[in-house]
């Protein structure tokens, strides 16, 4: 049987789930949290330490510090990093945790609140994070029916009482709304989140399929009805992560003409009638002694390519340097000194491109080749010796 991990907080919920498990002769290994963010974090770790003591079951518990920003997620990112390395430590990637129907509810109308675009709204049953399955076996449950499973079997647990505050705004949702609603109003909530995963899983298998056969016109996607959810399905897949609705909408606003726009570490451009999304640009910059027919990340040296392509060398020109392009580059061809920013204008070239590409530069400083240009005047002979490709740019 494989190990699994438990997240346990000490709360009814978490406490009813680990009971629920052990019983079940599940091979459990406990994973607590212990935040030291209020008066009775301790008791709670004496509960769950208890208990584990009780029944034999091997306990880990972390100590962390917060140092700044919003706590409350920070303390989520914590939490289940710890229990992937506990996970790690006891070779298994299942990680237990006691989400129950209120958490279904009380999610779905806090992504509600933030008009959050989420690929599954309220909590899955399974799901999958860095490669582990989170598994929420208590769905069906009410939290007063996990509290009362507590007591009807003799389980200690404590009360957080952060929770019986309004300063999160979660907390104003679960008081004002959730705990007033009877199982039978939850389980009609319930329904209509279900059929509301339903209706959005159909949408997005067919935006992302019109996304696998798309050109990258940007008009084409602009112009879908729900235009700013396909933008937002483009995204997520390069950043792993959805946006808010009106972001995306924005963001079709400024799509209409030319633009270059940050997200994150992305570079997203409308250049004409297409789109660019790509990473920022890592400094390049490597000094050659020799050349040698090899591929490098960026680019590549080869026996064989085209014309212009190609460039030749001699001993006086080493080291070389390969490196991005400067502002004020130049190049001097046949027909006479070419900047390279020129060079781009009149070939009409994306700006993200412009900010990937390469030149080779001699020992005395001179820019002696530019990919799409070709070499220098010095740097040409019908013998050539080498080619240049760079990697990467379509």
């Amino acid at each position: 049987m494989s190990k699994c991990v438990v997240a346990c907080s000490g709360g009814p919920d978490s406490m009813a789930l680990l009971d629920q498990l052990n019983k079940q002769g599940k091979d459990i290994v406990v994973a607590h949290v212990n935040y030291k963010h209020r008066d009775t974090a301790d008791r709670d770790e004496k509960i769950v330490k208890e208990y584990c003591k009780k029944y034999d079951i091997p306990v880990r518990v972390l100590y962390p510090v917060h140092e700044k920003g919003n706590f409350q997620a920070w303390a989520r990112d914590v939490r289940y990093a710890f229990f992937e390395e506990v996970a790690d430590e006891f070779d298994t990637k299942l990680l237990y945790v006691a989400h129950q129907m209120d958490d279904v509810i009380e999610t779905y109308l806090f992504q509600k609140n933030r008009n959050m675009i989420c690929d599954w709204y309220g909590l899955k049953e399974k799901s999958v994070r860095h490669g582990y399955q989170i598994i929420r076996p208590l769905l069906n449950f009410t939290k007063s029916e996990l509290q009362q499973y507590c007591n009807d079997n003799g389980v200690s647990f404590g009360i957080d009482e952060s929770n019986l505050t309004n300063h999160y705004t979660r907390n104003v949702i679960r008081h004002t709304q959730i705990e007033k609603m009877n199982r039978n109003e939850k389980e009609e909530w319930i329904l209509k989140i279900q059929n509301e995963n339903d209706f959005w899983q159909i949408k997005r298998a067919g935006i992302e399929d019109f996304l696998k056969n798309w050109n990258r016109n940007v008009d084409s996607l602009l112009n879908q009805e729900d235009g700013w959810l396909y933008l937002d399905t483009f995204l997520f897949q390069a950043l792993s992560h959805h946006f808010s609705r009106k972001y995306m909408e924005e963001l079709c606003v400024q799509l209409k003409g030319n633009v270059l726009i940050e997200i994150e570490d992305h570079l997203l451009e409308r250049h004409n009638e297409k789109l660019y999304l790509m990473p920022k640009p890592q400094n390049v910059y490597y000094t050659l002694n020799e050349l040698e027919y090899k591929d490098y990340k960026e680019f590549s040296i080869m026996n064989h390519g085209q014309t212009i392509e190609s460039f030749s060398v001699e001993a006086s020109d080493f080291p070389l340097v390969v490196r991005h392009v400067k502002v004020n580059d130049v190049i001097s061809m046949r027909f006479g000194n070419k900047n390279v920013h020129r060079f781009f204008v009149d070939r009409k070239i994306c700006k993200i491109y412009r900010k990937y590409w390469l030149v080779v530069e001699n020992n005395a400083g001179k820019v002696i080749f530019v990919p799409g240009l070709g070499c220098d005047v010095e740097h040409y002979s019908q013998n050539q010796q080498f080619y240049f490709k760079m990697n990467g740019l379509d």
